[in-house]
């Protein structure tokens, strides 16, 4: 069963452009009629280099960029018919993190503080120990000691930052996870140690896992399938094995032969 499903989807940038005496806009095709689908329970790795569209790809499927054409479906529930009241009862079940250089855990809040939030927003009726008991059990899935709870972002090291944002992220018991650039940034070793984590999480809690990433390799480690974005388009698509060992496009061989 298909869990999120992306039909010719297309998504536009409005940007102010100097003609002569006055100011108008131009749109750009970020990404051109890509199509994709994750089955409940599987998992996709999508590589882009930075131009490729990947970021406001994520963005559309959290309903933060607006659609052009195309449809986004997920769990049957087409998203772009939905307004931003109704998208909240789907959101609770559709989770993103993102880069160690995003700036997704907020400075001034400890852990413990930054869990409560999320606590709050998606069980606002359970008591205190309820929430301790969520808050603990994914700390100890990512790997967090109790001791961090306490901690503000700044006292804790890159790997321990991407553990918070996953367990941040694994309170409201999401059925799809995003990782977008996940490990970007850390050396091998920290990279290794995030991925082996994903790898256990998305056992352990019966994720469907979508990994947009600039690295073939990690995509070639957590996904089952993988899609090669270049300048918006989806080159090739397909299981991961054959993408890497027998890839079709130019691009891809590229790829291949500088990442694996």
């Amino acid at each position: 069963m298909e869990l999120l499903s992306v039909e010719n989807l297309c998504l536009l940038k409005q940007r102010m452009r100097r003609r002569w005496f006055h100011y108008d806009f131009e749109e750009k095709l970020l990404i051109d009629e890509v199509s994709f689908s994750i089955e409940k329970g599987r998992s996709l790795g999508l590589v882009g280099e930075e131009k490729s569209g990947k970021h406001a790809l994520v963005l559309a499927l959290m309903k933060l960029h607006p659609v052009a054409s195309g449809n986004i479906t997920f769990a049957e529930i087409d998203l772009n018919s939905l307004g931003e009241r109704q998208f909240r009862r789907v959101r609770k079940r559709i989770q993103t993190v993102f880069s160690p250089g995003f700036g997704q855990l907020t400075p001034d809040l400890t852990l413990d503080q930054a869990f409560n939030e999320v606590l709050k927003l998606w069980y606002p009726k359970s008591g205190m120990d309820d929430w301790h008991q969520r808050a603990e059990s994914v700390m100890v899935a990512c790997g967090l000691p109790e001791a961090v709870r306490q901690l503000y972002p700044v006292e804790l090291d890159a790997v321990e930052r991407q553990q918070a944002a996953l367990a941040r992220a694994l309170l409201s018991a999401p059925d799809l996870l995003i990782c977008h650039g996940f490990t970007q940034g850390l050396d091998a070793v920290e990279q290794a140690e995030l991925l082996n984590l994903l790898y256990k999480v998305r056992e352990e809690f019966s994720l469907t896992l979508l990994v947009v990433t600039d690295d073939l390799a990690v995509a070639h480690h957590l996904g089952d399938n993988i899609g090669i974005l270049h300048r918006g388009k989806l080159l090739e698509y397909g299981d991961a094995e054959t993408v890497v060992n027998r890839p079709d496009h130019d691009y891809t061989k590229r790829l291949v032969s500088c990442s694996l």
